[in-house]
């Protein structure tokens, strides 16, 4: 749960926060508003593995146009991520008229977490975790992956090497979650996190629209950079 905010933000203690997925759920309105225009280029990804970030991203401001759809109703917003080195980024979110929404801030392994409307607050320390979210315990540090088209998650060892086969790949995570990936030309076209047999979140990359679905929570998320 969050803690109220004197007028500078100051004050109360911390609790424990939400995932990425949940902060975005709750935190939007019934809003409205697109852009039709195309998004830039794919990121060149270099000789970045699918899970890690280019090194060209770093430094970078992005604008994106984030819509909703799921339990809560549907909406849109925009929101902003900073990129500044693979352990500190920002993100601010807006409504369609531009009044904040909420906003995350970064460092290393720790996070804070502001609700503009509400004024109230929530630090994080490693990870988002809740129960009844597929992707929890959500890594802070991999946030920016996600938004950027790359895997949100690593095989990281003593667990085996990622397996292809042609332009797929087969992985298992630190939390022994198994993933499929689909490449193309170094960027990664679709991705499913795997519940037993059945999948439980997929993303996909369609034209300009990155698409996540997530089943268990009957929600789908659009985003496309601006």
């Amino acid at each position: 749960m969050s803690e109220p905010l004197s007028p500078a933000y100051g004050g109360g203690s911390a609790r424990k926060g939400r995932p990425f997925f949940s902060l975005l759920f709750l935190m939007i309105g019934m809003l409205s508003g697109c852009f039709l225009h195309r998004g830039p280029a794919p990121l060149p990804a270099g000789a970045a593995e699918p899970w890690q970030i280019p090194e060209a991203a770093y430094g970078s401001q992005r604008l994106y146009r984030v819509s909703y759809a799921g339990p809560e109703g549907e909406g849109s917003f925009k929101l902003t991520l900073r990129l500044a080195s693979p352990g500190r980024y920002q993100v601010t979110t807006a409504d369609p008229v531009g009044r904040a929404l909420w906003s995350l801030d970064v460092a290393e392994d720790s996070g804070l977490w502001l609700d503009h409307r509400n004024r109230t607050f929530c630090k994080f320390e490693g990870k988002f975790d809740i129960s009844g979210v597929p992707l929890a315990p959500f890594p802070l540090l991999s946030l920016p992956s996600l938004l950027l088209g790359r895997l949100p998650a690593e095989p990281v060892p003593p667990i085996p090497a990622p397996e292809k086969k042609g332009r797929d790949i087969t992985f298992k995570d630190g939390m022994d979650r198994r993933w499929t990936a689909t490449l193309a030309s170094g960027q990664v076209a679709s991705w499913t996190l795997w519940d037993g047999e059945k999948p439980a979140v997929l993303w996909v990359q369609r034209d300009d629209w990155a698409i996540l679905s997530d089943r268990a929570q009957g929600v789908q998320m659009r985003w496309k950079e601006v």
